[in-house]
């Protein structure tokens, strides 16, 4: 993302560009100035609150619209996480599986076409099983619901009942506790009733936010999520109805699709459990050419901490990639939690990479600086600030 202010007149407010920015702009300002419900979180009283050091093992479980790749990542960042998804798995251990008859991922996933018998989720436990005993890390989340086709039409994923296997499997790695990442449908991933052979769900079956989210979309959209949304639930309920048995299920209720609010849920949760933290927060770090392009920035309210690049590193003879280097370490030195930096790069010196000519085809599109900083001040800025933003074709 390639970062500059935009030049804006006093007058002109997020208001009055409404018709003048682009669909993209108008969907980031409704995510982070509308207010969002808030996730109600519903904790199983089977779950030990004491974490263990040496070995802590999650699975988490979210269909389409819970963030759940967004979460995950962000997890493994903050709190040291390995995450391991079920699709890596395979792409990766399944070649020795099949004795080495299939050598990308194209082949992989035309095979698992022709025969879905192949794979089974006691096979792929063990894979998971094998990468836990090898690794060096200490904490893991599990995302064994996969969203390729070819890998959630397999034989594996027909079952509707996982208990042998998973216990087979925690005879090896406890479980902590499965993250359920909730998000409203009539339909629900885990129900006591029935045997969950609804391979169909149609709009009417729908809760007014997710039938809100779909449409915008057109119908051959509308169908795929349709179908997404019956693929997860009912791969995704065995592995629940699992854990509902042990009450070890925290469940986050995300109200609607895409609700950015389930982040810090699911933080506060893993911090009430005694889960620490990484020093290396989550961070925003603005890049400006110059003092005078950062003047209109209210740095109080987005938390921004202005440092200059001829401070940081006074040796004006310092290559690019020195200079950032020393940005970098001066950043994991001093920065606190939730703060952020902006820096001026007065005395940058780019001569490692000489100039070339390129042909670049971008389109610049308008953005806020409050969708990337989320823990800003609880009080309204003197002046939000708007920037472009490139997006690379």
């Amino acid at each position: 993302m390639g970062c500059a202010p935009s030049k804006r007149n006093d007058e002109r407010s997020v208001a009055d560009n409404h018709e003048t920015r682009d669909h993209d702009a108008d969907r980031i300002a409704a995510m982070v100035f509308v207010p969002h419900p808030k996730v109600d979180i519903v904790v199983g009283n089977g779950i030990s609150r004491e974490v263990d050091m040496m070995h802590t093992v999650i699975f988490v479980f979210g269909g389409p619209g819970s963030q759940k790749g967004v979460l995950t990542q962000e997890l493994a960042h903050e709190y040291d996480f390995t995450l391991i998804n079920v699709e890596d798995i395979v792409f990766s251990y399944l070649p020795g599986k099949v004795a080495n008859t299939v050598s990308d991922i194209v082949e992989i996933q035309e095979m698992l076409k022709r025969d879905n018998g192949v794979l089974t989720v006691d096979w792929i436990l063990n894979m998971i099983s094998a990468k836990l005993t090898t690794s060096s890390n200490q904490r893991f989340i599990v995302d064994i619901v996969p969203e390729l086709n070819s890998i959630i039409k397999s034989e594996a994923y027909r079952n509707v009942d996982h208990d042998t296997v998973m216990k087979n499997f925690e005879r090896r790695h406890h479980i902590h506790f499965a993250i359920e990442l909730f998000v409203p449908t009539d339909e629900k991933p885990f129900d006591d009733k029935g045997d969950g052979n609804h391979n169909d769900i149609n709009t009417k079956q729908l809760s007014p936010e997710l039938t809100a989210f779909v449409k915008g979309i057109d119908e051959a959209d509308k169908g795929r999520l349709e179908k997404r949304i019956a693929n997860y639930n009912k791969c995704a309920k065995p592995f629940l109805k699992y854990f509902h048995k042990t009450k070890r299920v925290v469940r986050f209720d995300c109200k609607c699709p895409h609700n950015p609010e389930v982040m810090n849920a699911v933080r506060q949760t893993l911090n009430d459990f005694g889960f620490a933290r990484n020093n290396d927060f989550i961070r925003v770090v603005l890049f400006f050419p110059r003092d005078k392009t950062a003047e209109t920035i209210d740095l109080n309210y987005y938390r921004l901490k202005k440092v200059y690049l001829n401070d940081i590193c006074p040796d004006r003879e310092e290559t690019l990639s020195g200079q950032i280097r020393a940005v970098r370490k001066f950043i994991y030195r001093t920065a606190r939690e939730n703060e952020n930096f902006l820096v001026v790069l007065n005395g940058l010196n780019n001569t490692d990479y000489p100039l070339t000519k390129r042909i670049n085809f971008a389109e610049t599109k308008d953005t806020f600086l409050d969708y990337y900083i989320r823990h800003r001040e609880l009080r309204v800025p003197e002046q939000r600030f708007v920037f472009d933003y490139v997006e690379r074709a």
